[in-house]
């Protein structure tokens, strides 16, 4: 009934209305005492808030006052009775209002960091923005912030990578700026970095050519030469042209020399590697690049290039026992058993045993040759294993009579059931040792 609220109202209207009607039609006649006196009595707790966010957001655009920090600390000290309450739209009104640094200041109380993120970026305060975000520990928070700060780069969407400053002059400044922000928060390089790579780095494909060309620059601005030399590395692959591989791992080659001397080194290696590979393509006439150095090697074995072989072992260091391994799976795997034969008596005995050429002669299923390293076994029990493991029970049998080994012959035989005219002949000798 008081003049200064002059809302008519019966009984019956009053309960129609509901009580929070009423507390909101007294909101926007701008009775906020009112209205709040009766949320605290009748324990209106969403109420309350809405009727204190009316308020600040009135109280702001009603003030005279150039002391922004008074009016904040008023605003807020009010608010601040109720748990819980948005400042994000009592800073968005100090906003709009040109009122900037209340803005800020008010929104430093949002407790949802999603509100304060998104209008921190309104506001064009990226860095801020970006440092709640990182507060947050919210990864989708973080990316959204950087995607935003990507977009706003001179003549940039947030798919494609930071332009070259020399392209594009004008937006230098606000790269540098960029850049800047990614070197104070390493997490959010990372998140960067992560969703660069989801797309991919095959530069065939647009998207990876874009990602491919983002992680170059973030790192070379970074001065991250050994990230950068990698991401060379791996662009280099998806060069069609050996011309312009080489040149890519030279490049890498390069970053690596002052980050990381070992893999300086193994890329020129594999630089070389290439370039020997290309020589051999053009001298045999047939495919080598992109092959290991061990399947080098064995392909030019397999040609019957093993002058060439050799001599590509010697610069690379191949160890000379890995040289002779792929030399016996070679010449087994192309059933070429004269060379290796040859190979097994190039030396008194070889550097990695006759176990590896019998290996190689069971796997191509060739027992016969497998026999014949057997033999050359300096040890009984090892050739009457390698025998039994081939059927050959016979043989077995042979080294345990020349051994006298009566046990030996008698699990031989037991184990030489399937073949009888075999498994007679061993019974036979046990028979003559026990004889004896």
């Amino acid at each position: 009934r008081q003049p200064e609220v002059g809302i008519p109202l019966t009984f019956s209207q009053f309960e129609n209305l509901s009580l929070e009607v009423l507390v909101d039609r007294l909101v926007h006649r701008h009775q906020h005492l009112l209205s709040l006196r009766i949320c605290d009595l009748m324990q209106l707790k969403s109420n309350k808030q809405a009727v204190l966010e009316h308020w600040a957001c009135a109280r702001i655009r009603s003030s005279n006052t150039d002391d922004y920090k008074v009016l904040g600390r008023e605003i807020i000290s009010k608010l601040k009775v109720s748990p819980g309450i948005s400042f994000g739209k009592i800073a968005e009104t100090a906003f709009n209002q040109g009122l900037k640094e209340l803005a800020t200041m008010v929104l430093e109380h949002e407790p949802r960091a999603h509100d304060q993120v998104s209008l921190l970026l309104n506001m064009e305060q990226e860095e801020r923005a970006l440092r709640k975000a990182v507060e947050s520990r919210d990864a989708d928070l973080i990316m959204s912030v950087v995607l935003h700060m990507l977009k706003r780069l001179p003549g940039q969407s947030a798919a494609e990578p930071p332009e070259d400053p020399e392209k594009n002059p004008d937006g230098a400044a606000a790269q540098t700026q960029f850049f800047k922000v990614l070197e104070q928060y390493p997490q959010v390089l990372r998140h960067l970095v992560a969703y660069y790579e989801g797309f991919g780095l095959d530069p065939i494909k647009s998207a990876g050519r874009n990602a491919t060309m983002a992680l170059k620059r973030i790192y070379y601005e970074l001065k991250k030469k050994k990230v950068a030399a990698k991401i060379k590395v791996i662009e280099s692959y998806y060069k069609p042209e050996w011309k312009q591989r080489i040149r890519m791992l030279e490049n890498a080659q390069e970053l690596y020399k002052t980050s990381d001397p070992f893999a300086a080194a193994a890329t020129k290696t594999q630089a070389r590697l290439l370039q020997i590979q290309r020589k051999c393509e053009i001298d045999f006439k047939v495919s080598f690049v992109d092959l290991s150095i061990n399947q080098t090697l064995a392909k030019l074995i397999k040609y019957g290039h093993t002058d060439r072989a050799s001599r590509l072992r010697k610069e690379f260091l191949v160890p000379e026992k890995r040289f002779c391994h792929i030399q016996v799976k070679t010449l087994a795997k192309e059933q070429d058993w004269s060379g290796l034969a040859a190979l097994a008596s190039a030396r008194r005995a070889p550097s990695i045993g006759y176990e590896p050429f019998i290996e190689a002669c069971i796997e191509n299923k060739a027992v016969t040759e497998a026999v014949k390293y057997i033999s050359k076994l300096s040890y009984s029990n090892e050739k009457m294993e390698w025998f039994c493991s081939i059927h050959c029970y016979g043989e077995a049998a042979e080294v345990a009579h020349a051994d006298r080994n009566l046990d030996a012959l008698r699990q031989i035989s037991s184990r030489a059931k399937t073949k009888p005219i075999v498994k007679a002949r061993i019974d036979d000798m046990i028979k003559e040792l026990t004889s004896r």
